[in-house]
């Protein structure tokens, strides 16, 4: 909220709406209230102010006066989605980017100060609005929400301090991924074997059916094997070649024959 200089009438307004109505307000929530000016702990302030926000339970902005510390702040709640409740005394004089706000409007701030009437309906408002963004579903909106799922972690890395981490964070499980998961190395004795025996296999395509791409093929075989089997195949229908028959064979035995010629038929 725009606290103002000590004693100025920005300072009477905002130690009023911040002790009447917000901070017991919030107290009945069962949160305790933070307000930034009101920290006399020692360190750098803009620090300790960025943590207090990324880390409320609630954030609660009073936008009026427009002071641009308020609205930088807006910002940072928005990027992150806090959940957020808006106050100003008019939602008619906010500029144009908080138009959109979901405010509770406390009515104009008399000269002589907070009228009982007016801290009570802003208190009642508060209590219904915390009750909401209390509740365990209530999910923040947050205008950058839909333009941050469109883009990748990597796009948002250089800007956003969280998408950073997770680049970082999907970088190093994607190494632990490479050390850990396990290489299956087939011996060379083995693949000797494989590839001896393809070749027998393709040497003698002219004497399989259709029966024996299916036996070449199985649900337990590797997607190499089935990728190798499935050009075979190929090639076989591609000739039509089909099992040899008996005429095409000169060393198969005749019909008739009890068993092979010791001498070839030529």
């Amino acid at each position: 909220m725009q606290v103002g200089a000590k004693d100025s009438p920005e300072r009477k307004r905002a130690d009023e709406i911040y002790g009447f109505i917000v901070k017991p307000t919030v107290e009945d929530a069962g949160l305790e209230p933070y307000r930034a000016d009101l920290d006399l702990s020692p360190g750098a302030i803009t620090p300790k102010m960025l943590s207090e926000l990324l880390g409320a339970r609630v954030v609660i902005a009073d936008l009026t006066g427009r002071n641009p510390n308020v609205f930088y702040e807006l910002g940072i709640t928005h990027s992150f989605a806090r959940p957020l409740i808006s106050i100003a005394d008019s939602s008619k004089l906010l500029p144009f980017d908080a138009k959109d706000e979901r405010v509770i409007e406390l009515g104009e701030y008399p000269e002589t100060g907070l009228a009982y009437a007016q801290g009570e309906q802003a208190k009642a408002s508060l209590q219904v609005s915390l009750k909401m963004v209390l509740d365990d579903k209530y999910e923040p909106p947050s205008p950058l929400r839909e333009l941050a799922a469109t883009r990748s972690v990597d796009q948002l890395a250089p800007e956003n301090p969280l998408a950073a981490e997770m680049a970082q964070i999907r970088e190093t499980l994607e190494q632990i991924r490479t050390r850990v998961t396990p290489r299956v190395v087939v011996p060379r004795t083995v693949r000797g074997d494989i590839a001896a025996l393809r070749d027998v296999v393709t040497r003698n395509l002219g004497y399989l059916d259709s029966e024996d791409f299916a036996m070449l093929s199985t649900s337990d075989t590797s997607a190499q094997q089935d990728s190798w089997t499935e050009t075979l195949e190929g090639e076989w229908r591609k000739g039509h070649i089909g099992r040899r028959s008996v005429a095409d064979d000169p060393w198969a035995a005749e019909p008739n024959d009890t068993g092979f010629s010791d001498e070839p038929p030529f």
